[in-house]
Parts: structure tokens; C-alpha cells; sequence
């Protein structure tokens, strides 16, 4: 036996004998698991689909473009809908907004037309 092995088999014999039993856990369950996910995850409140409108400045400031809305169009716009009955297809899920964005750049589009009709009122 060599050196270091003679070095190796003293340190692993003192390590046994000094070393105190170690009781290994169980695997947690699922269950456990996805309790202790749901103690340690700050309550999340499930989002509501936000909308953004993406036309034009109406009149008198009834409607700015790049409003959000979070929770719904809100009721004080019903007035401006019926009046400006394209502001409907002008409000979109911010998910969408990039796909909005290209139809609006596209002519042809029922993006593009509202927004033109929209445009000339003001």
C-alpha cells in the first residue's frame, strides 16, 4: 500500500468511528410539496384581461389613446361607445397589442378603417 492509500484508509477509519448515524428523510409526496409551493408563493390574484385603446384622441378628452383598462371597459364609456360605436374595435387585450398594432398598418383592415373613421372626427 502506497502512501497516500495508507493516508486515505486512517482518515476513512476515523471518520467512521467518530461519525454519528445519520437518519435519512423520506422523499416528500407530491401532496407535501405542492403545500409547501403554496405556503411559500405569494397569493396571486388571477388577472383579469387588461385592454388598451388604440385609436385616436376622441373629442373634448372623452378617450385618449394608450388607455388601459384593467378590469373591463369601464361604464362611463358607454356614451362614447354608442357615439363612436368603432371604439369597440379599437380596444384590445394588451396580449394582443402587437398583433393590433400591424393591422392598424395594414390598409384594409377593420383596425385601419376605425381608426380612420375616428380620425376624421376629430
Amino acid at each position: 500500500m502506497t502512501r497516500k492509500q495508507t493516508a486515505v484508509a486512517n482518515l476513512t477509519a476515523e471518520t467512521t468511528e467518530t461519525a454519528e448515524p445519520v437518519e435519512l428523510a423520506a422523499e416528500p409526496t407530491q401532496k407535501a410539496v405542492e403545500e409547501d409551493t403554496l405556503e411559500s408563493a405569494p397569493e396571486k390574484k388571477p388577472k383579469k384581461n387588461q385592454l388598451i385603446y388604440i385609436g385616436p384622441n376622441l373629442p373634448g378628452g372623452s378617450l385618449a389613446q394608450h388607455t388601459v383598462f384593467r378590469d373591463g371597459i369601464p361604464k362611463h364609456l358607454d356614451e362614447v361607445r354608442k357615439k363612436y360605436p368603432q371604439v369597440d374595435t379599437l380596444i384590445v387585450p394588451i396580449a394582443q397589442l402587437l398583433e393590433a398594432q400591424v393591422e392598424l398598418r395594414r390598409k384594409g383592415t377593420a383596425v385601419q378603417q376605425a381608426y380612420q373613421a375616428l380620425s376624421r372626427k376629430e
